[in-house]
Formats: structure tokens, C-alpha cells, sequence
């Protein structure tokens, strides 16, 4: 068996040995090197520095082919992350994480997801496990039918936007701050939860709206919060881990209609779309975007992701090699869900008929299916 070990602090050590290194091919990942390098490692594991929570992380430590995995980290959030990405993105049968809210662990068995308190003694019954049938597997618990995650407990269904505009926001640093005020210059109702308390202190005397002090991803919290009224979720900490377990619990226990999280490492993105957050948001990935589309030689460039369908706005700028010039719209056969909206010629919007050709310089403001993007560029472009 390929056996992966996220955590090699105290349970994690112990877990190891435990494990027949001889038997099984076991594979350790922590972000701290200096305990993959403690004394008396055994020489029959590989070990690999890294975040976990980063698929391409465990795709290096063979998360493709992986029998089993544990997620022993000191972080809840990080564990139930990790375990959630090597279930829904790499399949691995047998998954257990390490929580410390008992109230957390329904939602997540129920999602497949086995979990238990945190005791070294604990070991011995994790690699006991790995002898067990595996847990029913979960493909496709977390798909996204109109916002909500299958497969879970019911959450209370509210209207999209039902009622006064209520916006929970997780996170009180920078960028939580500056949020908060915007969103009370515009009247609508803000609660700030902060975990540290330096920065709670700092943001309660800042802003107009109740500050609490706590987890923005514990049931107590967010019950005190008012979560149950909640219109708008959203998580703006600086871990991506800490803000996908928020949203998560926000939406499965609280039924909140719109989640939203701040996504510091791109990669992450799609795992948190496909984990059930509505919205994310990149600052990377929106800064690389702007750069990209300000560079002279770039003939592509992505509008907005609707995030919805699979669908998304691209900009394509037509030149004297592109394959279309000449032709009209109705000679150009399109692949399906993508069409021309507008196009800009001269500093003008044309609205695009059957009949319009095609010319060099144009700018074609597209709709497009994202699994067809390659198709279409070849098809305008030609590259």
C-alpha cells in the first residue's frame, strides 16, 4: 500500500512507527523541514517539505495512486482540507483527519471523511484502520447543484438575497478591514469575527459594527455571530485552509446562500470551487491577469469568469493572420455554448449579424465554454 502522512509532529511520528515501512511504500509531507530531518528518521520513508493543501504538493508524493491518507497536522482546517482534496481530486480510498470540534465531525463522515481526537495513543487505531474496508466512497458529494453541497445534512434553504443585506466577514486584517467599512458606507449590515487578539482589539475600535473575538469557522461562533440570517458569507484571512472550512461550515450548518473567499495561492481556486465555495477571489491571479492583458503582443485575454457553466468572457484580438478575417459570422461554425457577443472595430461596438465580416483588428468579446476554449482560439486565431 501507498500509505501518505501529512504531519510529522507528534502523531504523526508515531504513526510512522507503527507503520510496516517494509510492507508499505509511506510517504511524509510537513512544511516544517526541520522535523522531516529530526534524528532516527527511518530511511524507509520518503519525506517531502511542502503544504498539502496544495494538490500539486500531493500529486508529487503519489497522491494518484495512493492507498491511504492521513491528515495529522496541529490545524483542523488544514487537515479537513487536505483530506477533502485527496478524496474529491485524487480518489485516495481511505482518508482520516485529525479534528478537535466534536461538532464538526457529522458534516464530514457524512462526506466520507473519517475523524478522530487527537491523542497519540490514537496511532495504533489509525494504521489498525488501514486493515478495515474503506468507506464508501464519495464521488461527487461536494458538486455544487445551485450553490449547496450534496450529500450532507440539509442546511435551512433561504432565498438568495431574502431580506435586509446581512454580510458576515471573517477576518479583520487589511483586507477585512477595509471590506467592512466599504461595505457600512453603503448601509449594509457587517459582523467581523477575529481570531487574533491583538487585531480584534485593533479593528473593535475601528469600525462601526460588532467585532467578536473567536473561529470563524467554530459553530459557536458563527451562532453567535447571527449566521442564520446571513446573506453573505465571507472569508478573507490570510489561509486558505482556514477560509474554505468557514464557507464550508457557513453554508452546510447555517445555509448561508453566498459564500465567498479570499484565495492566497491561485492553485488552490478550483479545489474551493469544486469543495463548494460559490465565489473565490485571487488577488494573484486578478494582478497576473491585468499584466497579461496589458502586454502588446497578447491576443487573449479573460473578461470574467462567471463561474457558473463552466462559461467565462474572453477578449480575442483578431490580426492579419487570423483565419476568420474575411469571413462572415454565418460561415463560422462555433463550438457549443460559445458565441460572439460584440465586436469593437474603430473604437465602436457592432453588434454581430450573419452577414458582418470579420477584419484585421478587431476585437471580439466572446462567450465561451471553457472545456471548448482551445477550439474557439484555434478557430479565431488559429494558433
Amino acid at each position: 500500500m501507498r500509505i501518505i502522512v501529512v504531519g510529522y509532529g507528534r502523531l504523526g511520528t508515531q504513526v510512522v512507527k507503527h507503520l510496516d515501512t517494509h510492507a508499505h511504500e509511506v510517504v511524509v509531507i510537513d512544511k516544517e523541514r526541520a522535523l522531516l530531518q529530526q534524528p532516527g528518521s527511518n530511511s524507509n520513508v520518503k519525506v517531502l517539505g511542502g503544504n498539502a493543501i496544495d494538490p500539486d504538493v500531493l500529486r508529487e508524493a503519489g497522491a494518484q495512486g495512493a492507498d491511504a491518507l492521513f491528515a495529522l497536522t496541529r490545524d483542523e482546517n488544514t487537515n479537513l482540507m487536505v483530506a477533502q482534496v485527496a478524496r474529491r481530486v485524487f480518489g485516495i480510498p481511505k482518508v482520516m483527519a485529525v479534528v478537535y470540534d466534536p461538532a464538526r465531525e457529522p458534516s464530514y463522515r457524512a462526506a466520507g471523511i473519517e475523524t478522530m481526537a487527537l491523542t497519540v495513543a490514537g496511532a495504533e487505531f489509525l494504521v489498525s484502520q488501514l486493515s478495515q474496508a474503506p468507506i464508501k466512497d464519495f464521488a461527487g458529494v461536494w458538486a455544487r447543484p445551485e450553490g449547496h453541497a450534496a450529500g450532507l445534512p440539509p442546511a435551512p434553504v433561504r432565498g438568495e438575497l431574502s431580506g435586509p443585506l446581512y454580510v458576515i466577514l471573517v477576518g479583520g486584517g487589511r483586507v477585512g478591514y477595509f471590506l467592512a467599512r466599504a461595505l457600512l458606507e453603503n448601509n449594509i449590515e457587517v459582523t467581523i469575527i477575529e481570531a487574533k487578539k491583538a487585531i480584534f482589539d485593533l479593528v473593535s475600535h475601528q469600525v462601526d459594527c460588532p467585532v467578536i473575538l473567536g473561529d470563524g469557522s467554530s459553530t459557536a461562533v458563527l451562532e453567535m455571530a447571527g449566521a442564520s440570517r446571513a446573506n453573505v458569507f465571507v472569508a478573507v484571512t490570510n489561509h486558505d485552509h482556514d477560509n474554505l472550512i468557514a464557507c464550508q461550515i457557513a453554508k452546510q450548518q447555517f445555509g448561508v446562500p453566498k459564500t465567498i473567499a479570499r484565495v492566497k495561492n491561485p492553485m488552490n481556486e478550483p479545489v474551493m470551487q469544486m469543495l463548494g465555495v460559490d465565489i473565490t477571489v485571487s488577488s494573484t491571479a486578478i494582478i497576473t491577469a491585468v499584466i497579461q492583458s496589458e502586454l502588446p503582443h497578447s491576443r487573449i485575454r479573460q473578461v470574467l469568469d462567471l463561474h457558473t457553466g463552466q462559461l467565462e468572457i474572453m477578449e480575442y484580438r483578431l490580426d492579419e493572420r487570423s483565419p476568420v478575417v474575411g469571413k462572415r459570422l454565418r460561415e463560422m461554425s462555433f463550438p457549443a455554448a460559445c458565441n460572439v457577443v460584440t465586436i469593437f472595430r474603430d473604437g465602436e461596438a457592432v453588434v454581430p449579424r450573419g452577414d458582418t465580416a470579420f477584419q484585421a483588428g478587431d476585437l471580439l468579446l466572446t462567450l465561451v465554454n471553457i472545456p471548448n476554449e482551445p477550439q474557439i482560439r484555434k478557430l479565431l486565431l488559429g494558433d
